[in-house]
């Protein structure tokens, strides 16, 4: 047996490298990514969810007791956004201190929620695979795909799942015909259908998600869905500032950027309107102003952390050039699959709340 198959901290080795300069500059860099913006956008998504959660302790027949064969079908709802919008986080977090999900990614601790990422690509029974990885069920040889999925219907009655979370459903969508989509359709409508064990489900992913469900009439009506449109200068330049500044109290450190460099202006511009995106690039900047030992957080940082990502020159870095508005930073993010539909509006999102994980 391996000296390392039982050390409960393989990482500890590392931070006896660091003297106490360096650790409390890594304490500082932790706090801040893993700080979490909330908005209302958590707003909306918790509205969504108290729908599932309701649903699930309803009685199929009043007359009867409670119990797992006296329960209504199960319900869905979808989020969708480009990529870079954050749809991932605002789940994860979302589910870790929602009281509905006890221990959501406490290993070895019951949760009634089961989540996992579709594999890229993926076919129906990569995914099933992959849920049975997750529930604890050996895979000792290889499964038909009709198999795989028995064992996942019998797996979450095993495991009490009440809700389960398929992120990137999209990836199965990728290389999949017109029969193998509807196979996914009708996986998922079984999954809340079941009469022993109905799951609530919920699932996420790129826009391409949304003609999928409007293909199936049973499965469209089942579902409730939340878009995550672009940020909007006039609306979010407050949720970016209040974002910035509270990450550099995290980090003990000053803002230094002048009102007239237009840092929010910029940072909305380089992120190309996402969420996500635009939060990254202001937490790598604050990493990159403790990495470099100042106590001040200046419009370089942002500069060199957008180089970093996208190794352009100073005439493409929206942080450096002049003319930063004529710079066309979607390409560097955009994909054919990432453009929301036009005929539906996005929610917006405009207050900014403060938390860290906590956890």
């Amino acid at each position: 047996m391996s000296i390392y198959d039982e050390n409960p901290d393989p990482t500890a080795y590392l931070r006896e490298l660091l003297d106490p300069a360096e650790r409390d500059r890594v304490d500082k860099i932790e706090q801040v990514k893993t700080a979490y913006i909330t908005s209302d956008r958590d707003d909306d998504l918790a509205r969504l969810l108290k729908r599932l959660t309701t649903n699930a302790v309803i009685r199929r027949d009043p007359t009867k007791p409670h119990g797992a064969g006296n329960r209504v079908e199960g319900k869905g709802i979808c989020i969708v956004a480009p990529s870079g919008a954050g749809k991932s986080t605002l789940l994860e977090e979302t589910f870790r201190s929602h009281p509905a999900f006890p221990n959501f990614r406490v290993p070895d601790k019951w949760c009634p929620l089961v989540g996992i990422t579709a594999p890229s690509p993926a076919t129906l029974g990569q995914v099933g695979v992959r849920l049975l990885e997750v529930l604890g069920f050996p895979l000792d040889r290889d499964l038909r795909e009709n198999q795989v999925w028995f064992r996942v219907r019998a797996q979450l009655k095993l495991n009490n799942i009440l809700f389960l979370w398929i992120d990137d459903l999209n990836n199965v969508l990728t290389m999949s015909s017109l029969e193998e989509a509807q196979k996914v359709r009708d996986t998922l409508k079984d999954l809340m259908n079941n009469p022993d064990w109905p799951v609530q489900l919920i699932v996420s992913g790129i826009p391409d998600l949304l003609p999928f469900f409007r293909a199936d009439k049973q499965l469209r009506r089942r579902f409730r869905y939340l878009l995550l449109g672009k940020l909007a200068p006039a609306d979010h330049a407050a949720f970016l500032q209040s974002s910035i500044e509270h990450y550099c109290e995290l980090a003990k450190i000053k803002l230094a950027v002048k009102p007239e460099e237009d840092l929010v202006g910029r940072l909305l511009h380089a992120g190309a309107l996402e969420m996500g995106v635009c939060l990254e690039i202001a937490v790598d900047a604050v990493v990159e102003a403790l990495e470099r030992n100042s106590r001040e957080l200046k419009k370089i940082d942002f500069a060199n952390t957008f180089a970093d990502r996208h190794t352009l020159s100073d005439e493409q870095n929206p942080f450096l050039a002049p003319g930063w508005q004529m710079i066309d930073t979607t390409r560097l993010y955009a994909k054919d699959e990432d453009k929301i539909d036009d005929t539906v509006t996005p929610l917006a999102t405009k207050r900014t709340k403060k938390k860290g994980r906590g956890r």
